[in-house]
């Protein structure tokens, strides 16, 4: 009898590798969605030589930014909107700094309807240098260039429903 018990526990153990074996894995997680809307900012120095703003100025590690965010906007199921609005830093006269930063965004803008994104939701604006992120009080020269960097950017809104 400990003979017949062993040989069914051996077939069930051998039946049960058998049936492991060959299950199907459980099925991986779904990969979880990107959020709709998102806001990117983009370092204007990173994309742009300082004073420069046209599309061909565009730097090469600034359109790899670029392909990227339109790749990422491109996977959306749908967009209402693409705001691009460009900022400068205060050096300069005010209607210049609001030049600067209309033909960064324009660029940016340009840039990202070559890349498929749909040139009909992308807006662009340019806002000068009334919206800073760095103050730089006592700064002067190249020192206050470089402390003013983070000024220098485009500001990617992107709005989806």
């Amino acid at each position: 009898m400990t003979r017949s018990i062993a040989l069914v526990a051996t077939s069930l153990a051998a039946c049960l590798l058998a049936a492991c074996a060959t299950s199907t894995p459980p099925p991986a997680p779904a990969a979880e969605a990107p959020p709709a809307s998102f806001n990117q900012t983009l370092s204007g120095d990173a994309l742009f030589e300082f004073g420069k703003s046209g599309i061909d100025n565009i730097s090469p590690a600034g359109r790899a930014e670029l392909d990227q965010l339109a790749a990422r906007v491109r996977v959306l199921p749908a967009v209402d909107v693409v705001h691009v609005i460009g900022h400068s830093d205060r050096i300069g006269s005010a209607a210049g700094n609001v030049e600067l930063s209309r033909k960064r965004a324009a660029a940016v803008r340009d840039y990202l309807a070559a890349a498929g994104v749909p040139a009909d939701r992308i807006t662009a604006v340019g806002r000068g240098s009334v919206e800073p992120v760095a103050a730089c009080d006592g700064e002067k020269g190249q020192a206050l260039i470089t402390c003013l960097a983070p000024n220098r950017r485009v500001d990617v809104k992107v709005v989806a429903p």
